[in-house]
This record gives C-alpha cells, structure tokens and sequence, in this order.
C-alpha cells in the first residue's frame, strides 16, 4: 500500500495532480471515509477492505493506523531484542533488555534494516537513545560502517579539507544507503548542523543549514542526543561521562584495545575553534574533540530515525 501511494502521489504520469496536500505540502488518507479526499482518487486493488489513516510527507509515512480486513498494516521495523542475544566483549554487556511498553536509552534492538524480512541479532543490532519528537526514536547502530557494512577498523575524517564549518562532507560518505538499507529512511535529507551549543557557527564561518544526507539512510549522532541519553553535557570531556550509556561505545577500543578505533564522530563541529570536531569515544568513556582533517582515529556509527508505531516494543 504504501510503494502504491508513494508511486502515485509522486508520478504526474499516473494521477498525482489529483491529489490534495495540506500548507505543509502532506497528503493524508483516509480509508474510513473512501467517497471523498485522497483515498477515494487512489487505485488500490481490495481498497475498499482497507481502513485506517497514513500521511504522507516528503518521502516518509507518518500517522499509519491502516488494517487490511481488521489485520494491522504497520511495517515493524524494529523489534525488542531477546536477552539470550544481547551482545557482550567477555567483560561488557551492551544495552538492555528494557520493559515493555517503554523505551529507555540503551534499550536494545533488532531492526530490519535492509527489508528481508529478517532481524539479524549479529548484524542488525541497534540502541534506542532518544527521541527525535513525539512520534520518531532515534536509535544508534552497534558498530563503525565502512561503506555501509560494518566494521570496527574503518577510520576516516570529519572533513578531510581540515575546515569544520562545512559539517561533516567526509565522514557521510561511510553511511549506508537508501538502497542498502532501505527499510529506513531519515525524516528529511537536510539538516542543520550546530555545534555543542547549539550555536550556528565556529571561528571558521557559519556551519550549513541545509547540511545534505541524500542518498543515506542515516545520519550521525548529536551532542544534544547524547546528553539526553546519558544526562551529561558535551564539552567537559569527563573521563567515564559515558559510563551509564556503555552500549554507546560497542566495538570500540572500549572493547577491546587491540581494536583500532577509538569511537566515531558526531555531526557537531566543536563551538569556538576552526579545525574541531566531536567524538564519542571509548578509550577515555567520554566525548572529545578531534581534528576534523584526522583520518586516523574515528570511524562512522549511523543513527536511525524510526517511527515509534514502526518498533515493536
């Protein structure tokens, strides 16, 4: 129903100027009431033993309460991992089982990522942080990526022009994509990248408002996420800050010291500098600032965003 929705809306060659959207630009079907409004121009086959709402706006499903013959239609995106599958190093123990009904940061996860149908425990094992709003969790990937796939050795820059003001134009480029991972897709491709404070603007210039993720699935981790998470505040580099949310630092050097990486970049440049960048990073537990132009010492974890009525929790 929805690849049927989004075809239609988006293809001027079916019937998309039929369709009525809100000042916002989202279009909203409703299924109880197929005689007038959207649902009424969509061609569906069994339409009419469809019920229930869904919006749709900029490429992504909102507001979904569709059943099919009284069987809900939700895409469960993301499951409660089991606790025989929780992943441990032989010392450390990474996220939690949690409770149901509720969701807490460390909260651990099995997401169906690339859309098999699948949820791989090894594999596609995810952390609920926070959320992003009302409606959307943001979860945190168990490893570092190389081009998508995961590794705990791939080690790249924030920027390799050694500039932070641009956000990070480098370290994007390890992150999965939309079609690699295609069961998920982030609220909106542009973003704004602030730094530590939530300032617009380092020494070097103003960081972009209109930051490009196209093309990926994910994104980085923010300051402001991990302090929601972790109850601290980025910018002390505290020694143990991360303590409490270790699940933040799986297959990193906080692992394993043979491990080459000491974390992974968040999407914050550091406030009151030119050349700096943020890092959560397992060695010390802590976030620390890094050379953005340094290619040597973090990799790339991808953070999802999920609609709570996509997690099955």
């Amino acid at each position: 129903v929805k690849d049927a929705i989004k075809t239609q809306v988006t293809s001027g060659s079916i019937m998309g100027t039929n369709f009525t959207s809100d000042e916002s630009g989202c279009y909203t079907f409703n299924f109880d009431d197929q005689t007038s409004g959207n649902a009424k121009e969509l061609q569906l086959k069994n339409k009419e033993n469809i019920t229930g709402t869904i919006k749709y706006c900029n490429g992504n499903f909102t507001n979904n309460t569709l059943s099919f013959d009284g069987q809900d239609m939700k895409t469960i995106v993301c499951k409660r991992a089991e606790e025989k599958t929780l992943h441990t190093d032989g010392t450390h123990t990474f996220g939690s089982i949690g409770s149901k009904g509720t969701l807490s940061s460390g909260d651990a996860f099995d997401c169906n990522v690339n859309g098999d149908k699948t949820y791989d425990s090894e594999t596609e094992r995810f952390y609920y942080v926070t959320d992003m709003d009302d409606s959307t969790a943001v979860l945190i990937y168990y490893n570092n990526v190389e081009k998508g796939k995961p590794s705990n050795s791939k080690l790249v820059a924030y920027d390799a022009s050694g500039e932070n003001w641009h956000g990070p134009r480098t370290a994007i480029e390890e992150l999965p994509s939309t079609s690699e991972w295609r069961n998920v897709s982030l609220t909106s491709n542009v973003r704004s990248i602030i730094t530590q404070d939530g300032t617009n603007s380092t020494t070097g210039g103003p960081l972009p408002d209109s930051f490009s993720y196209a093309g990926k699935a994910a994104r980085l981790l923010t300051a402001q996420e991990i302090n929601k998470a972790c109850n601290i505040t980025v910018g002390t580099a505290t020694p143990g800050e991360l303590d409490s949310c270790n699940y933040l630092m799986e297959n990193t050097k906080y692992s394993n010291a043979s491990i080459r990486n000491y974390g992974y970049w968040l999407e914050n440049a550091r406030s009151g500098y030119s050349v700096y960048a943020w890092i959560a990073g397992g060695e010390n537990r802590d976030v620390y600032i890094g050379s953005v132009s340094n290619a040597g010492v973090s990799g790339v974890r991808p953070a999802i965003e999920v609609l709570k009525s996509n997690i099955e929790y």
